[in-house]
């Protein structure tokens, strides 16, 4: 069935896609991570391994297996945009190219500009819903984004596609 240039493909994880992701939860408050435990157990995630701190995100990351990391901002003396920033410039493109959604309370527009020029993958402000995260989850692993290496930048390419047209989320994305 031919599909309109206009429209994207929905896509859904199913629980078997679930089932074999394994996540990492960095936070530093308990009842955060165990919220987001909570959250991807209900999805059916099984692999789960939650640290409190930047240098245990570090050690987990090298030692297992991650498919995605939900990241809190912590705090210094490495937070969590450093941790971010030292996984995208890894050597391991296993390593860097893992999807990061970054969970914070900080809505100022330098504060999410921050956010995405360290290489966050999507950002979620707090307080969120489940839906809200799921919704992150879904798209970081059904549309993933090549990674940008340059002197300036290393993270997911911030234009969005769907094979080689760019996806466009606001007027301002794509200029006729």
């Amino acid at each position: 069935m031919a599909q309109d240039s206009t429209s994207q493909e929905i896509k859904t994880l199913g629980p078997e896609q679930y089932l074999k992701l394994g996540v990492l939860i960095v936070e530093d408050t308990q009842f955060m991570a165990n919220l987001l435990r909570s959250i991807l157990s209900a999805l059916g995630v099984r692999n789960i391994t939650s640290v409190r701190s930047g240098e245990e995100a570090l050690t987990a990351l090298m030692r297992g297996k991650v498919d995605l990391v939900i990241m809190d901002d912590l705090t210094p003396p490495l937070d969590g945009l450093s941790v971010v920033r030292a996984l995208r410039t890894a050597d391991e493109d296993e390593l860097s190219t893992i999807p990061v959604i970054y969970v914070t309370e900080q809505r100022e527009r330098s504060a999410i500009i921050g956010a995405r020029d360290a290489g966050v993958t999507e950002i979620l402000s707090k307080p969120f819903s489940a839906q809200q995260l799921m919704a992150r989850i879904e798209t970081v692993l059904t549309h993933p984004r090549a990674i940008v290496r340059s002197a300036e930048f290393t993270g997911p390419d911030r234009r969005r596609r769907e094979g080689k047209a760019v996806v466009k989320r606001r007027d301002s994305d794509i200029k006729n």
